[in-house]
């Protein structure tokens, strides 16, 4: 794929952006606690619609496009309730005085972008 490289910068600027620009107070709450499913699935839905309208634009095929952004949904809500779900479990890890709090939230930020690596080498290999 022409570009390649681009196209990984294009889909970890969508991660910012969902992650750290869309990101409503709703959705912020729930992701402290992982009691209410729904606004991290919808959390977990902007990061798929994001990433699906990016590789539209770098034209990958739909057949890969419609995986990746399932992919995408999945992944994202399921990193994100086990670290909401943690959280709530142990205390420590959602206070940021915490060295713990900021280990899993780069393990969080790490395993995300490792799907998102994923995602563009398998849209390479189209």
């Amino acid at each position: 794929m022409a570009n390649a490289p681009l196209l990984l910068v294009s889909l970890l600027a969508c991660h910012y952006l969902a992650d750290f620009c869309l990101t409503s107070p709703a959705m912020i709450k729930a992701k402290a606690d992982g009691r209410n499913l729904l606004p991290i699935l919808l959390h977990a839905s902007i990061h798929g619609a994001l990433m699906g309208v990016c590789l539209l634009i770098w034209e990958v095929s739909w057949k890969w496009l419609l995986s990746m952004i399932v992919i995408e949904i999945v992944s994202h809500f399921f990193i994100d309730l086990a670290k909401a779900r943690l959280s709530a479990k142990y205390p420590c890890l959602a206070d940021q005085q915490q060295k713990i709090h900021w280990m899993v939230y780069g393990l969080d930020q790490l395993l995300h972008q490792l799907v998102i690596v994923a995602i563009w080498y398998y849209c390479n290999l189209q």
